[in-house]
């Protein structure tokens, strides 16, 4: 059962890692050719379908649905039945309520994000489009449940990668032949429709299979489900409040080219963070089976492990990309974006905070007395964030969101690791400690940089994947030195052995 979970993590790592890579891609693209105006636009119309702004009122029926399917696995089908029906109801509903609404706000929704007179009638058809779509995108989350709950990561995996391999190269064929730009705003919805298409029929194949059926439900299965929903709906409230509607936000004050801008900034911390999400899940189920044993030795061992290991790996490299910020703006969008790259390198902190916080979070889950903690955080995260935004807002504009978002991290996140460290038995010293090494070995990767731009500038693809590779060599001999103890090194063949052992 871990290797297979283990499998998955890795089948979740590599495919986010590509379809991640690919998105930074277009976004490149579509910035160089079309310009921040276009992008924004584009964010924006993204914005309403359930992985936007309208995932506030998806009610968690995706992730319902794969712990109703795996519990169906073990044996008790009628139920999984039951609650999968109700769950696609509910999909439908929400879907085609979304459409309608979206459908009939679509001109108000131009006006309100101070879209150019010109680019109107093309920005209003899009929305219009994606509003068509949305009831399929939504029974889609469903979809995507059962096939998580089947353990069936491959083919999502798979849909995922392939569907921004024909949006990718949609992007070329449009600046080949000149298309407008709401063509491209289509092709991503179509990989959307097919996407879920495909999945749809791979679950088709595999519930006859099994004796998951669609009917009828009981009212004990209703109202369970029906309170499980609006736990999901506040649990979304802190997220799309932190960071979903901030492109909503950054439109009607300021426009689209802001919120193209903004998108632009943002989407290598997000690649990040989508990247290292599947690596720390794997924390959870070693959690939950220690927990449940009560054991405290080994529960202070995987949170010191957790808290060090992942950010001596990552973050280190996080460094080396703030410190290369110019030259990948450069080379990604083009010279007109590379002044934006201290925000960009400011950005970056966020992933860098989180890589130290995210492993130990997730090992924590399964306490809900850490939880209810968590939830209080997260809100004042976002109350923190919100106010910073407020006080900047004159003198930085859009980018008085980043501020906001970075400012939330460096304040609260020492307060997380302290009851994290608490909780687990550790010393709190140890955060602080683990954050001077990791200042060190930052400044350190700044004075090899600083130097090695004086001889090179890598102002091409191949001169940075160059400069990268060699940083990151000497970045990770660095926190190999100068961050990990060393039990923390003998830790790492440690624990390879341990998920390798039968």
């Amino acid at each position: 059962m871990l290797r297979r979970f283990l499998h998955n993590t890795a089948i979740s790592a590599v495919a986010f890692g590509l379809a991640g890579v690919l998105g930074l891609f277009s976004v490149g693209l579509i910035a160089k050719f079309y310009g921040l105006a276009v992008l924004g636009l584009i964010a924006l119309a993204r914005s309403f379908l359930p992985n936007g702004f309208l995932s506030l009122i998806d009610f968690g029926v995706s992730e319902t649905t794969t712990q109703m399917v795996a519990r169906g696995r073990l044996g008790d089908w009628a139920a999984a039945s039951e609650r999968v029906s109700f769950l696609t109801v509910v999909a439908v509903i929400t879907g085609l309520v979304s459409s309608v609404v979206l459908w009939f706000a679509a001109p108000v929704l131009a006006v309100l994000f101070k879209v150019a007179q010109e680019e109107m009638p093309a920005f209003i058809s899009i929305l219009k489009v994606t509003a068509l779509i949305t009831p399929i995108a939504f029974v889609g989350l469903v979809v995507e449940g059962v096939l998580k709950g089947f353990e069936e990561y491959g083919w999502l995996r798979m849909t995922e990668v392939g569907g921004s391999v024909l949006y990718v190269a949609a992007i070329y064929l449009a600046v080949w032949s000149n298309l407008s730009f709401e063509w491209i705003a289509y092709a991503y919805l179509a990989t959307v429709v097919v996407k879920y298409l495909v999945l749809a029929l791979i679950v088709a194949f595999a519930m006859r299979r099994t004796s998951l059926r669609f009917g009828t439900w009981s009212r004990e299965t209703r109202d369970d489900l029906v309170y499980r929903g609006w736990l999901m709906f506040n649990a979304r409230i802190g997220g799309v409040l932190q960071q979903t509607i901030i492109p909503l936000a950054i439109g009607a004050l300021y426009g689209p080219a802001q919120v193209g801008a903004y998108d632009l900034l943002m989407r290598l911390p997000r690649f990040l963070k989508a990247v290292l999400s599947p690596l720390f899940s794997a924390i959870l189920p070693i959690s939950a089976h220690i927990d449940e044993k009560t054991d405290v030795r080994r529960l202070q061992l995987l949170g010191r492990n957790s808290f060090v290991l992942p950010a001596a790996i990552v973050i280190p490299i996080v460094v080396l990309m703030a410190l290369y910020s110019e030259e990948i703006l450069k080379v990604w969008v083009g010279p007109q974006s590379a002044e934006q790259w201290p925000w960009l390198a400011l950005a970056l902190i966020v992933p860098a905070a989180n890589v130290m916080i995210s492993a130990g979070q997730t090992a924590l889950m399964v306490r809900a007395d850490f939880m209810r903690f968590a939830n209080r955080y997260l809100y004042s995260q976002v109350a923190v964030q919100y106010a910073v935004t407020a006080i900047t807002l004159h003198w930085f504009q859009d980018r008085a969101f980043i501020v906001g978002w970075v400012v939330s991290y460096v304040v609260l996140t020492p307060v997380l690791a302290h009851r994290m460290l608490r909780l687990m038995g550790l010393p709190r010293r140890l955060f602080w400690q683990h954050v001077a090494r990791q200042a060190l070995v930052a400044a350190i990767l700044a004075v090899l940089v600083r130097a090695y731009k004086i001889y090179v500038t890598p102002e091409t693809l191949p001169a940075l994947i160059v400069a990268g590779a060699t940083g990151c060599i000497a970045a990770w001999a660095l926190s190999m030195m100068l961050i990990l103890s060393r039990g923390d090194r003998a830790m790492f063949g440690k624990f390879a052995r341990a998920m390798t052992n039968r």
